[in-house]
């Protein structure tokens, strides 16, 4: 089969993911809220194409790690920054939240996010393991009933707790958990599968198979709904999966090559942002608005937040993020072809 083409609209849906967040953190559009579930399915689409091209697992974790650290760690800065002058507010630096959130490690600290945003980065990390873990043991060509046995567990264990919940305390609490400690596994899942169903379908065709996993990918969000982090704090289960059902029609009308709008080079240059976005947003652009609300009102001071974070994420993106990330590749390419000559000299000793 020839080489699929790159797809610049996730740039753009990833954009509009980060941007959608931004407006529901502003009390703007509550059904930006959904963004993180197109964040997850993006991402499994991205990851799973990723990591099926890979040919070292190190050069995966590598490119991963570049990718994530260096713009989240500057995004906790500006976070203290932001909390101390802009709002006054005093962190109370204890060594489990300073490692768990350094480390994006929150629930295996027991601690609590710098910033709220900042919990969706765990699920993620979670999920690089899990596709580590399988390409080490030779699984990803197994994806397909992985998927079925994941999206199966979902079931039972999310649809086990909607029978159980005030009838089992001991269940409760167990659920609670591992649901902590497993986001992916318990409340996420789904969303990750369908990204890499998308991906399998954009690359090898449909089945009957495959499009009865994403069927079931996304009934399984009635059944976890209630168990979901944030979302259903602000939709109902109904408002949830209709968000859900665009996310996926859009990811359709994508792989057939019927939305080629979303390359246009703006909406590419929001995809670009987007992580800078995503991170700075609820703490350096609701702090500002906080600022500012008492003097200016809700329109204007909503209007110089969201105008500020988009101004520092086109900063961030390409005075510190993209240029940090290709001098920190071309290091870690030097590394690698330093050990092979290395090697290859000892061998020949």
């Amino acid at each position: 089969m020839p080489e699929k083409r790159r797809l610049l609209e996730l740039d753009a849906l990833r954009g509009f993911a980060a941007f959608g967040v931004c407006l529901f953190h502003f009390g703007l559009f509550k059904f930006g809220v959904a963004g993180v579930d197109l964040f997850f399915v993006i991402s499994g689409f991205v990851i799973y194409m990723s990591i099926s091209n890979s040919d070292s697992i190190k050069d995966f974790m590598a490119s991963r790690f570049i990718r994530l650290f260096p713009c989240y760690w500057l995004s906790i800065l500006i976070a203290i920054i932001a909390m101390r002058l802009l709002t006054h507010h005093l962190i109370h630096y204890k060594w489990n939240f300073v490692l768990g959130n350094l480390l994006m490690l929150q629930p295996v600290f027991k601690t609590k996010d710098l910033v709220g945003a900042y919990w969706t980065l765990y699920v993620e990390l979670t999920f690089y393991i899990l596709m580590s873990l399988l390409w080490y043991f030779k699984q990803l060509k197994k994806i397909e009933l992985i998927i079925l046995a994941g999206l199966l567990f979902m079931t039972i264990f999310n649809g086990t707790h909607l029978i159980l919940h005030g009838i089992s305390p001991q269940y409760d609490r167990l659920f609670t958990i591992l649901r902590s400690l497993l986001p992916l596994f318990f409340s996420h899942f789904n969303t990750f599968s369908a990204g890499i169903l998308f991906y399998i379908i954009y690359t090898k065709g449909n089945n009957a198979f495959r499009f009865s996993l994403l069927i079931l990918s996304f009934c399984i969000t009635a059944i976890a709904h209630g168990d979901s982090a944030m979302i259903k704090n602000y939709l109902n289960v109904y408002e949830h999966l209709i968000a859900l059902l665009f996310v996926y029609l859009i990811f359709l009308l994508i792989i057939i090559d019927k939305l080629p709008y979303l390359k246009f080079k703006y909406l590419v240059v929001l995809g670009n942002i987007s992580y800078a976005l995503y991170l700075i947003h609820q703490s350096l652009g609701t702090d500002i608005k906080a600022l500012l609300m008492p003097r200016l009102g809700l329109f204007l001071s909503n209007t110089i937040a969201i105008s500020a974070v988009i101004i520092f994420s086109l900063l961030i993106t390409y005075y510190f993020d993209i240029p940090l990330r290709h001098w920190l590749k071309k290091k870690y390419r030097d590394h690698v072809k330093r050990k092979a000559v290395l090697l290859k000299a000892g061998a020949g000793v």
